[in-house]
């Protein structure tokens, strides 16, 4: 027996335990079947308060909101997430970051595209997702190129090892912006993956496939986003993540891809993306690209959480 494996319940045993306890609390068919018949939001917060979610809209005044709803589940799913982040040891704590990250991103950008169009610091914080909060966030609006953002406030936060292929001096305008999500993404997406690989064992086994996917997803998307814009096919192709099953073949495709029919036929030629691909409507209905992607997500999320415990 390896040495970590006998050190395991000292190290993580007891963050095992609160995840069985909540896989546990997850909502039953039941509890979903009655929800169904609830008529109001009051009555959806009184079957709740008879499951494992409690009284957690106790605090919340009438008349009760979807916002209110959506605002208190995510405090309460944040919460859990950092007390579990803050007991954890390596390498858990690190993967925990790593979950972080595309939040962080996400909210850099946010902020980013908000001091653009001039508006308050303050009002863009609220709408930033509290799994992706730093304290160097309000002071993202003084950068003015790429190469600012990263010496002023990106620096100390476990967003820095991505800017190496993102320093520049241009001036960051709306196109700028989206190139540095972009790069940002690539970047974060193979150093996760990396991570995940190096570890190997179930974490590989799981996380592999769901990255993987996630690289190819974006790096469609990006393709799609192009068309008819400034973006150069040389420039698209540096924004691909290289850990997805298009690398390498399909990425230099779909670089090369012009509409979406061409998309189309380099997703053919793999097995996962063809059906996908298919499924989505011509234009005056039915499912977008992204609808499809968002199900194959959700796909990924329930085999993961079947294996995992």
């Amino acid at each position: 027996m390896e040495s970590a494996e006998l050190s395991f319940n000292v190290d993580h045993g007891y963050l095992e335990g609160l995840v069985r306890g909540c896989k546990a609390g997850l909502l039953t068919r039941q509890d979903y079947a009655n929800l169904v018949q609830c008529e109001t939001l009051e009555d959806l917060k009184i079957h709740l308060q008879t499951t494992d979610y409690g009284n957690f809209l106790a605090n919340q005044t009438s008349p009760l909101t979807v916002s209110k709803i959506d605002a208190e589940m995510r405090r309460k799913l944040c919460g859990e997430f950092e007390y579990f982040r803050n007991h954890s040891l390596e390498p858990l704590s690190t993967f925990l970051t790593y979950m972080t990250c595309s939040y962080m991103i996400d909210n850099v950008i946010l902020l980013m595209n908000g001091a653009l169009q001039k508006k308050a610091v303050r009002d863009m914080l609220g709408k930033c997702h509290p799994l992706g909060r730093f304290t160097e966030m309000e002071a993202v609006n003084v950068a003015e190129t790429a190469s600012d953002l990263f010496r002023a406030v990106l620096v100390e936060t476990p967003l820095a090892p991505f800017f190496q292929d993102c320093m520049s001096e241009n001036t960051l305008d709306e196109l700028n912006v989206e190139i540095l999500r972009n790069k940002l993404y690539k970047s974060y997406l193979e150093a996760f993956y990396k991570f995940c690989k190096n570890y190997g064992d179930i974490t590989a086994e799981i996380m592999c496939p769901i990255l993987e996917f996630e690289a190819d997803r974006r790096a469609f998307t990006i393709t799609l986003n192009s068309f008819g814009t400034e973006l150069s096919k040389d420039d698209r192709e540096t924004l691909y993540p290289t850990c997805g099953l298009l690398h390498p073949e399909g990425l230099r495709l779909l670089a090369q891809a012009e509409d979406f029919e061409q998309m189309k036929r380099v997703a053919d030629h793999y097995g996962v993306y063809k059906p996908l691909f298919e499924a989505v409507g011509d234009g005056s209905g039915g499912k977008s690209l992204e609808d499809v992607f968002y199900e194959r997500e959700l796909l990924f999320a329930a085999s993961c959480l079947r294996r995992a415990l």
